[in-house]
């Protein structure tokens, strides 16, 4: 995890070349009302995380439902471009990486697929995505009002970051091509391999546990202050393992955490230790194999979602401004801490939120 400090930096030289560029270009390249989207191709840029790619999936079977003969590709990074392997709703995922030969090597590719349009599906001004509008040169750049909005020919309103789920936001950048977000049932989607399926299929058949109430508890997050603690972890399974002693505990994790998840599971007979899982794919087709999911994640959270698994969650939520990314039509619950560790989160909270969910599901 980055230092604060160095992160903060990071972010003000960002918003100063963001600033700088601003002064010296702007795009206005008029949308005319006759164009045929259904003949265009689309350049959707997505190069942060997991997560963010999953909840951008919502928009991508929107515009395939009205205009199923668009070309959809997206830009990707090192850390999430394996989130659409599977995804048949996107011709080509190109890769960003972070050095400047590949950056111009890919630039120039992009530029010879001669874009109809760009998208930038970033909600808060990249210097990257910046970048990428200006120098790919597709016929028009669409995006969110904000700090680089002079690299869009179309500017989508921004709605409130604190009071709007990110996938409504995102989908304003629908309206341009005359899709109306309102009237949309936005759901996140992923589409597992049969090879992943097989897998997780034959592990849960070897544990006896297929027809048994799962519950999944995922004890891995993108950073360490998301680490809940080992002690948490063991007292929740325990207790949780005396009121519902039929429950099998299916322990995921990545593999940094292969020996904390090792030490969790032996503390209670009722856990089930998951394999390795050798790429996002295979941890997903255990994901949907789930009744429930405790996480700290919320890339798991979206994952869960696209399955429509009901997941309790525990966020960190240090800017009160920004809303908590929680799954948009999955049952859940959430437990925040407003400071920068989780582990400040009780185990009887987690206890309680995980019994109210379980409830709900019994009603249903």
């Amino acid at each position: 995890m980055k230092d604060p400090l160095r992160k903060r930096i990071e972010i003000w030289f960002r918003r100063l070349l963001i600033r700088l560029i601003g002064f010296f270009y702007k795009r206005n390249r008029y949308l005319p009302d006759s164009l045929d989207f259904d003949k265009c191709k689309i350049l959707f840029i997505r190069q942060d995380r997991i997560g963010d790619v999953l909840v951008s999936t919502p928009l991508f079977e929107a515009l395939k439902k009205y205009y199923p003969n668009s070309v959809l590709d997206i830009v990707l990074s090192e850390n999430n471009y394996f989130v659409l392997e599977n995804d048949p709703l996107i011709r080509k995922r190109w890769v960003y990486k972070k050095n400047i030969g590949a950056v111009i090597k890919l630039i120039g590719l992009l530029r010879k697929e001669k874009y109809d349009f760009l998208i930038d599906l970033m909600d808060n001004p990249s210097a990257t995505s910046t970048i990428f509008c200006l120098l790919i040169n597709a016929k028009w750049n669409i995006g969110i009002e904000k700090e680089n909005q002079f690299a869009y020919d179309i500017n989508v309103p921004m709605l409130s970051r604190k009071d709007t789920h990110i996938i409504d936001r995102i989908s304003q950048l629908l309206k341009p091509f005359k899709i109306k977000p309102d009237s949309e049932k936005f759901a996140v989607r992923y589409f597992i391999s049969k090879q992943s399926e097989n897998k997780a299929e034959i592990f849960l058949e070897q544990n006896n546990i297929l027809a048994d109430f799962i519950v999944g508890i995922n004890i891995s997050a993108g950073n360490k202050t998301r680490f809940w603690g080992i002690e948490n972890f063991k007292k929740l399974i325990n207790r949780l393992s005396v009121e519902y002693p039929n429950f099998k505990f299916l322990l995921l994790y990545q593999p940094s955490d292969s020996k904390n998840a090792e030490v969790i599971s032996n503390s209670n007979k009722q856990i089930i230790l998951s394999p390795l899982t050798e790429s996002f794919d295979h941890f997903a087709a255990f994901i949907k194999r789930l009744s429930l999911l405790i996480t700290p994640d919320t890339a798991a959270v979206h994952l869960a979602s696209a399955f429509n698994i009901k997941s309790v969650i525990l966020y960190v939520q240090s800017n009160k401004e920004l809303r908590i990314w929680e799954p948009r039509e999955t049952d859940c619950e959430c437990i925040i801490t407003d400071v920068d560790d989780i582990s400040t989160i009780s185990v009887k909270q987690v206890e309680d939120a995980f019994k109210k969910l379980f409830m709900r599901t019994q009603k249903k």
